[in-house]
């Protein structure tokens, strides 16, 4: 029987499509009316990225210019190489205006299972991203049968005008690839007709328009990125891409439905909702104000986790479970619930069928199921795939004749779910009919992990078996049998060449033989009774821990990680650890270790290395809070030979500036078009949708308004280049042209995070630095100004090395710091240090605690990133703050820019500055300047402030906890005797003036800080 829809699908906002354009319109002219309708509209933000729709319109129209002028004809298929992106919107829009059908492929997917899809698909073109060149010349071959066209080359040199190439709604839209029984990924074809019916379904399910702003999630190859970024884009509304940090932590996440006004937040995995579930707290709750609705998809929905999410938020926002296969066009039902969840059921019943869907339940002898029965769910819908690319005999065999309707040219789809159909009309899921499962919304086949461990040459038999617990998949085991004697190591590298990670099972399991059902076939339920994690073979063999303090540590990661037992051998990593593991480890260890810091968990990833660490660190207790009787000035050391330069312009006319896209290297290029007739030459690493030239002016704009850019831009000369690369990533004719024609190097740009990997930092900020300086070393006429950090007086004085390490420039450049990034600018702070004491003309310039500029109070796009403005908004969300004894440096970044500038121009090289304020104040002056503003902030003793905010603070704000954690590791205020000295710099600057006192200054960082919803209002 035909599931009828309810009353209130009636009762639905109007079509945003009449019933013909239902059936005439294409992705691609919906998408152009849209974007005609709403140019300066945002259509879609990255992080602090905006582009609008006349934008996006233009830069897919380079794409389709790019792909008709290379030859592409009407429905030809064209691989998208590329991560998960903005980019990845321009390129498919692209290829479906110039009427090809895009083939999403994921880089971090394995090589082997990549070229298959390549090779599956004839794919005629492949559109990638620079970074991927090498690896999309592999996929492509010496054939020339597949041409690539390189996104960035392609977005610099193609006209963005472009009339779209005639569709008809039947035509191909998309080919989706999904795990297959066969061991190899099966693409399933979908035309825009479905995309269109199920974006006008959704619209007026969800009432979407124009206004709203939709969350994407999900990655491009996985097909419920459909859902989000055609609800949105068709509708001329904003999608807002989630980062991979806002993916993983639920704290920036929040951030986002705050900061971009989100209203509806489409597909989230169900792990994820159950996180926000699990971690929301009051102060987090108010961030969500602006939602109306969260739509979960990929796995069961447990009747459990919307209880928890409503105890946090109640009834306001509804949660819509959706279901669907791939080969019906992403979503075939949705269920909302918006009154109070009471159901006994396990989990939330996947719903009622979407607009133009037909449900049909299916018993075993062919009959359809009553209300309460059970049976196989078959779909016939206008989004019905074309079936699967080259597998004719798949097709036949679920891609059938309706046999419940007389008209035979209606098709239906055999899903292979098992469903129940409920009194009220609605369905519910059971299980699979087959090995066919999902984890983590993916959906998985069993058969392509066997056939994939069935190519290692050690492997005699092998099966992998799926422990679901309340309906949801909790991990995949893996039971085998061998030829030769191969690691549980081996068999996961062999696997990560195959499959992607989430489909490399967890346990692995070695037996002498399988067992079989007396049919011959492998027992399944005799390998589920077999799965006891404990007993499951190992990369490394168990070691149990020994002593206490490893006990402990082993429990805490087993709890944290959800592991039945953790030897003292195995990297935290290896077994499940990430980043979000590395803080709930450490705000546990933080009550007993508070010097333990964050660093140390990367740095010493077993149980015995963490525990033989902490052993050796002082007892906290015994520490006692530091007086300081008097403070000792950082002064600008090492002393360097100085370079007199006679009767030259301090700069020179063709000055070469790095990092003018960043906050200090935007402000410095302000000043240098202004204060000197210099022709800049900037070298900036060009990204997809954005030239070199572009960004420049993007970055212009955005700081100092669109005149600057007008006025100057026959000054600014664009290099296109790249720190990390080769020789900068340069032509020939842009190196010549600055070894023969640039006066002066002006090194701003640099990897400033604070954690990373070292090699990364290396790479950036010191082989960088040595790029740069060949060109002084071929042309010593060249002056080389280098921008380096305060952090590195301030690291070294915190390590008690700081006397010490100044007593010659070879003492002080052969500390080894702590921190990563600092370290990096300690080393290339020496090529320079190195260039001077050698004769060449080199300064350095240690830019101190950047703030907001001294006028408007405005500060950088990434404003949450920030290490001072993240300890401020964790005092305010607070109430409390640690009572210690210090200098607050707060450099306005116009000042430091000038400051900068005016030094560069004096004859004399071979110096070093510190670019910092030079009228610091004490903490506690920072603290009542905040409390003059509204702000209540109670000053604790700072082993007491530690101990409360581990224990008491999570009740007050959890995200002021996560914020607060970079305290207790030093990063951010601390008792010192130290202050960094810059009156000898700002004697030196010659008439630059002083920054604004700290509560006018204060006043305007906090006014911006509110305006950008990063502060909370104050409570006057």
């Amino acid at each position: 029987m035909v599931l009828e829809q309810l009353m209130e699908r009636k009762q639905r906002a109007s079509r945003p499509l009449t019933e013909e354009q239902l059936h005439n319109e294409t992705l691609a002219s919906l998408f152009s009316r849209a974007a005609s309708q709403h140019l300066d509209k945002i259509a879609i933000s990255y992080g602090s990225r905006e582009i609008t729709y006349q934008q996006l319109k233009q830069l897919s129209g380079q794409v389709a210019n790019a792909l008709v002028q290379s030859g592409l004809k009407k429905g030809d298929f064209v691989g998208l190489y590329m991560e998960r992106s903005p980019e990845t919107v321009i390129s498919l829009l692209g290829v479906l205006r110039a009427g090809g059908v895009y083939v999403p492929i994921d880089p971090e997917h394995p090589i082997e299972r990549v070229r298959y899809i390549v090779e599956d698909c004839s794919s005629r073109f492949i559109i990638y991203k620079e970074r991927y060149q090498e690896s999309a010349a592999n996929l492509a071959g010496d054939g020339g049968e597949t041409k690539l066209l390189c996104l960035e080359s392609v977005l610099a040199q193609f006209p963005a005008e472009f009339i779209n190439v005639p569709l008809q709604p039947d035509d191909l839209a998309y080919v989706i690839y999904t795990s297959g029984s066969t061991g190899k990924p099966k693409g399933t074809l979908i035309a825009h007709r479905g995309v269109v019916n199920l974006y006008d379904s959704m619209t007026r399910s969800l009432q979407l328009s124009s206004e709203d702003v939709v969350t994407q999630f999900s990655t491009f190859s996985f097909d419920a990125s459909v859902v989000d970024t055609f609800e949105a884009l068709l509708n001329g509304a904003h999608l807002a891409l989630l980062t991979k940090e806002e993916q993983l932590t639920p704290e920036l996440l929040v951030d986002l439905l705050e900061r971009r006004g989100v209203t509806h937040i489409g597909c989230l995995p169900t792990s994820v909702f159950n996180r926000i579930a699990e971690t929301t707290t009051p102060e987090m709750k108010k961030k969500w104000k602006t939602v109306k609705t969260v739509l979960v998809a990929g796995e069961a929905l447990l009747s459990e986790h919307v209880r928890k999410f409503q105890s946090k938020f109640g009834t306001e926002i509804t949660i819509i479970n959706g279901y669907g296969p791939t080969e019906c066009t992403v979503l075939t039902t949705i269920y909302k619930v918006t009154e109070p969840w009471e159901s006994t059921a396990n989990t939330v019943p996947i719903g009622y069928p979407l607009d133009n869907y037909e449900l049909y339940v299916v018993k075993e002898d062919g009959q359809l199921a009553e209300d309460g029965e059970e049976g196989e769910l078959y779909i016939a819908t206008p989004g019905l795939s074309k079936g699967y690319l080259n597998l004719p005999e798949k097709t036949k065999e679920v891609f059938i004749t309706n046999p419940f309707r007389t008209d035979k040219s209606s098709m239906l789809y055999k899903s292979g779910d098992i469903v129940r159909r409920l009194p009220d009309g609605s369905i519910e899921f059971q299980h699979r009919k087959d090995g066919q499962l999902k984890l983590r919304g993916f959906r998985i086949e069993i058969g392509e992990i066997e056939n994939a461990l069935s190519k290692h040459p050690h492997i005699l038999d092998g099966a992998v078996v799926a422990v679901v617990e309340q309906s949801v998949v909790k991990h995949l085991s893996c039971f085998y049998t061998e030829k030769a004697p191969v690691s549980v190591k081996a068999l996961k590298e062999h696997l990560k060449n195959y499959v992607p990670q989430y489909m490399i099972p967890a346990y692995f399991y070695r037996l002498p033989e399988i067992p079989l059902s007396p049919t011959g076939k492998v027992d399944r339920k005799q390998l589920l009774a077999l799965d006891h994690p404990e007993a499951a073979e190992r990369t490394e063999p168990f070691e149990a821990p020994v002593g206490e303090l490893e006990t402990m540590l082993a429990s805490l990661w087993a709890e944290i990680l959800q592991l039945p037992k953790v030897g003292r051998n195995v990297s935290f990593f290896d077994i499940g650890g990430d980043s979000l593991a590395v803080m709930a480890v450490l705000s546990h260890l933080k009550l007993d270790y508070l010097s333990l810091r964050m660093n140390d968990l990367y740095e010493h990833t077993t149980v015995e290395a963490l525990a033989a660490y902490i052993s050796t660190l002082s007892s906290d207790e015994e520490e006692a809070e530091e007086l300081i009787s008097e403070y000792k000035d950082l002064a600008e050391l090492p002393v360097l030979p100085k370079v007199q330069l006679l009767n030259r312009d301090g700069l020179g006319s063709d000055i070469l500036l790095t990092g003018a896209t960043g906050y200090l290297g935007s402000h410095l290029l302000y000043e240098l078009l202004t204060a000197t007739e210099a022709r800049i030459h900037v070298l900036v690493r060009p990204k997809a949708g954005e030239t070199a030239r572009s960004r420049i002016q993007k970055t212009l704009d955005s700081y100092f308004g669109r005149r600057v850019f007008a006025e100057h831009q026959s000054r600014i000369l664009v290099l296109e280049g790249d720190l990390v690369q080769e020789n900068l990533g340069l032509s020939g004719p842009d190196r010549a042209l600055i070894a023969s024609k640039i006066t002066s190097i002006i090194h701003a740009g640099a990897d400033v995070r604070h954690f990373g990997k070292s090699e990364e930092f290396q790479a950036t900020n010191v082989t960088g630095t040595e790029s740069l300086m060949d060109f002084v070393y071929e042309n010593p006429e060249i002056r080389f100004h280098y921008i380096s950090t305060i952090g590195i007086p301030e690291d070294m004085a915190a390590a008690g090395l700081w006397e010490a390490a100044c007593a010659s420039p070879e003492q002080f450049y052969s500390v080894k710091l702590e921190s990563v990034y600092t370290h990096s600018k300690l080393l290339a702070e020496k090529v320079v240090a190195d260039a001077i004491q050698r004769g060449l003309p080199c300064s350095i310039y240690r830019a101190g605690n950047l703030s907001c500029h001294s006028e408007t109070g405005h500060f950088q796009t990434n404003i949450n990133e920030n290490f001072f403005y993240r300890m401020i908004k964790a005092f305010l969300l607070l109430g409390k703050a640690p009572a210690v004894q210090t200098h607050i440096d707060i450099t306005p970044v116009d000042f430091a820019s000038r400051f900068m500038v005016k030094l560069m121009l004096r004859p004399l090289l071979g110096e070093i500055y510190h670019i910092c304020n030079p009228d610091q104040q004490r903490y506690e002056r920072l603290i009542a300047s905040l409390m003059e503003l509204g702000y209540s902030i109670d000053l604790l003793p700072q082993k007491q402030f530690e101990r409360w905010v581990l224990t008491e603070g999570r009740s007050i704000s959890e995200e002021a906890v996560q914020l607060a954690v970079a305290l207790l590791e030093g990063d951010g205020v601390r008792t010192t005797p130290y202050r960094y000295s810059s009156e000898t710099s700002f004697r030196k600057s010659e008439g630059l003036q002083r920054t604004p006192a700290l509560d006018e200054l204060l006043r305007k960082l906090v006014d911006h800080a509110v305006k950008r919803g990063y502060f909370p209002e104050a409570q006057k």
